[in-house]
């Protein structure tokens, strides 16, 4: 029996829906659902040492409950002014007190967004949730708002050419899901993000970081299908 089979099997006719504005503690359910999501994020903030600069912008799109900035900020000390942007009001912050340099802004990047004198911008995760029409459109808005030699962090979970690695990726990727979700919770976000999740494969993501205009590019993360590259304007 498959890992897709022996899900399905356990799943009752009516399957809870997962949703971005009804999860509750949004941090812990994504360290449980990406794989060495501390690591990756302690790797871009070492990264993003080298691109830092208090008299330019943070940004974090999709920033959900700005984990990453909070990160940022204190491992760092770091005082400039930082904006994340999500289009859930249920993952932003509810108290912002501790983020005294961090702006807040509920947008939906289906819709333009200007960057504005940005030395580094975060994508963790996030376009591969946007219509694919809407992708590059976002890509090149934070290309026209980097400074020169401003830094791109892109983390995305991406689909293998190949269906023999895509599936032996996606297996793996389920037993590490049974460490902390049931079977059953596994399935039905499954189910649940079929409509929503539209991943690209990495090379897609290449291209279109190229199309852009971004030529320095790296990838610095990889754990089965997730990766992370960091692309540098000039």
């Amino acid at each position: 029996m498959s890992e897709i089979t022996g899900l399905v099997s356990s799943v009752s006719p009516k399957s809870k829906e997962f949703s971005f504005d009804s999860v509750v503690n949004f941090d812990d359910h994504i360290a449980k659902s990406i794989p060495n999501y501390d690591i990756m994020t302690e790797s871009i903030a070492r990264l993003s040492e080298y691109f830092k600069d208090e008299s330019k912008i943070i940004y974090d799109i999709g920033c959900s409950q700005g984990h990453m900035l909070k990160y940022f900020k204190r491992s760092n000390n770091y005082k400039g002014k930082m904006i994340g942007l999500d289009m859930s009001r249920n993952l932003l912050p509810a108290n912002t007190r501790e983020y005294d340099n961090v702006d807040f802004v509920e947008h939906d990047l289906r819709t333009p967004y200007k960057f504005n004198n940005a030395c580094i911008v975060y994508a963790m995760y996030t376009l591969q949730f946007l219509p694919r029409e809407c992708r590059k459109d976002v890509l090149m808005s934070i290309w026209e708002g980097l400074c020169e030699g401003g830094a791109l962090f892109l983390c995305e979970k991406v689909y293998l050419p190949d269906g023999q690695f895509q599936d032996m990726w996606s297996s793996a990727y389920y037993d590490y899901k049974k460490e902390s979700f049931t079977e059953k919770e596994i399935f039905d976000k499954e189910r649940s993000l079929r409509t929503l999740l539209k991943p690209n494969t990495h090379a897609e993501n290449l291209s279109m970081l190229r199309d852009c205009s971004f030529r320095k590019i790296e990838q610095f993360y990889q754990y089965f299908q997730f990766r992370g590259v960091l692309a540098i304007k000039g």
